[in-house]
């Protein structure tokens, strides 16, 4: 570990000396909530052709936590004394989100440091009054909900196409978990209100500009508009990727970066000139309609909740935990059945859950229990509840998540690639690496919902020997041992 006391700071950095006799370096300044070990994917990638160096920004990651106002001034010297300590004459700069912001106002001022400059998911073009209500919207939210509803409904979903229990959607969970909340509202600030617009038609560098395809916090559209201000700049759309598109795709993020670096660097292209003012009508229109999905602000109040099933139950419901009153009145019973079965009348209801009782006497009861489950499933202030009820229909109102479904979808999907011996393996790795323990769905012992799980680990049973082989083929002994060990667990008749 590295740190240099620069501008009154102590910053934390790590040099990746090229494996080739290389004379390039690139030097990279990572996104809000992000620190320089997230960088990883690319390094491998890269270091064979470049010497590297990676930065923790003042107050992230392994760097000295900054107190007071902060300001891209202050940013843009500590770089500069960082660079001036470590002797660094020229450099390619690839900068991320607030990093690319960051990257645009350090080029603007040292124009002849910068090579080739390399923008990954930035967005600087919205309207002034439209930026102060994007943060005042987000602070409220924040306040409300806390920062972890924050990054489990909103960031984590844009920033990456993982899914939320994939180890590498859980990597960023948890590096934005440990960012100080403070931290981190305070350079979204300063990120939103202090655009680098005029800076972009400053630029002298050779500019890539890399937006991700499935990105909804900037989207691809706005990117590309971003691009035309800025004097020599490239456009691509990283396809099947999140804002942190160097997560979900470093292969092709890697190869783009090198080619950009490679044709720039050997036939620098004509600067083209374009007036601010001939795309701000494009810009705002584009806005108006963008708006309101940039935030997650549910329309109409619209609650989440998210039920987890798969390795025990738990209930959240607009980000705060539901953690007492399950065990009375067949309150977790009803909501499971609700959440797996959408659509249902109270007689279905009644014959899942109350097969032994007359169906009168079970209608009768199930008033009650219901009764029950709406206040446990109430929201906001005005006490509105997730469930929903007529005098013969039942279904929760809102978007529901389950871990369960998304479970199932995942083995439904492992099985069609059947045809695919290496889709097939590859798939089946990324379902085993889902599940935290061997039992599913423990805890509920409904007739139905036995069947149900009786039938999933059928199918684990069938993957795990499928797999046994295949590990069996490639030489991994003490893997097939272990998948052979879950097939017999899933398909014994003891079990």
């Amino acid at each position: 570990m590295s740190f240099a006391q620069v501008n009154g700071v102590s910053l934390y950095y790590e040099c990746i000396t090229s494996t080739r006799d290389s004379e390039e370096t690139i030097v990279f300044f990572h996104g809000n909530g992000f620190d320089s070990s997230r960088w990883g994917h690319l390094i491998d990638g890269l270091k064979e052709d470049y010497h590297l160096l990676l930065v923790d920004l003042r107050g992230c990651g392994s760097s000295e936590p900054t107190l007071g106002e902060i300001s891209w001034d202050l940013f843009v010297d500590d770089i500069y004394a960082l660079i001036q300590h470590l002797n660094l004459q020229k450099f390619h700069l690839i900068g991320h989100s607030f990093g690319g912001s960051l990257a645009i106002f350090f080029t603007a001022r040292y124009p002849k440091l910068v090579k080739c400059l390399i923008l990954i998911s930035i967005n600087v073009l919205f309207p002034e009054m439209n930026g102060s209500t994007v943060i005042k919207n987000y602070m409220a939210l924040i306040e409300k909900y806390g920062m972890t509803y924050i990054l489990e409904h909103f960031l984590l979903p844009s920033l990456t196409v993982y899914p939320f229990r994939h180890e590498e959607a859980q990597r960023l969970y948890n590096m934005y978990a440990d960012v100080p909340v403070e931290n981190y509202t305070k350079l979204f600030q300063l990120q939103i209100e202090q655009r680098p617009i005029s800076e972009l038609s400053q630029i002298q560098s050779p500019t890539l500009l890399l937006a991700g395809e499935c990105d909804t916090v900037y989207p691809s559209s706005f990117q590309n508009m971003t691009a035309v201000l800025i004097p020599d700049a490239t456009f691509y759309v990283v396809p099947n990727a999140g804002n942190a598109l160097f997560i979900d795709q470093p292969d092709v993020t890697v190869q783009w970066i090198k080619a950009f670096i490679k044709r720039k660097m050997n036939s620098p292209a004509a600067a083209k000139s374009v007036k601010q003012s001939e795309i701000a009508s494009s810009v705002q229109h584009m806005w108006d309609s963008f708006l309101q999905t940039l935030l997650p602000i549910r329309k109409n109040n619209e609650p989440v909740m998210k039920v987890e099933l798969l390795s025990g139950f738990r209930v959240t419901l607009n980000g705060q935990e539901i953690l007492n009153g399950w065990n009375k009145r067949y309150a977790q019973n009803i909501l499971v059945y609700l959440v797996l079965r959408p659509s249902c009348t109270r007689e279905d209801l009644c014959d899942a859950i109350f097969p032994a009782l007359p169906l009168p006497i079970a209608l009768r009861n199930l008033k009650v229990y219901l009764n029950y489950l709406k206040k446990l499933l109430t929201y906001e202030e005005d006490q509105n509840s997730i469930l929903k009820t007529d005098r013969k229909h039942l279904y929760l109102q809102g978007k529901i998540e389950c871990d369960l479904l998304d479970f199932f979808e995942y083995i439904k999907q492992t099985l069609h690639h059947e045809d695919n011996e290496m889709e097939m393996y590859e798939s089946c790795k990324r379902l085993f690496r889902l599940m935290r323990q061997k039992e599913i769905m423990p805890g509920i012992f409904d007739q139905w919902f036995i069947e149900m799980k009786a039938r999933a680990e059928f199918r684990l049973g069938v993957l795990s020997a499928w797999m046994s082989e295949q590990e069996k083929k490639r030489g991994n002994l003490m893997k097939a041992a272990e998948f052979r060990k879950l097939a017999n667990y899933y398909t014994s008749e003891e079990e």
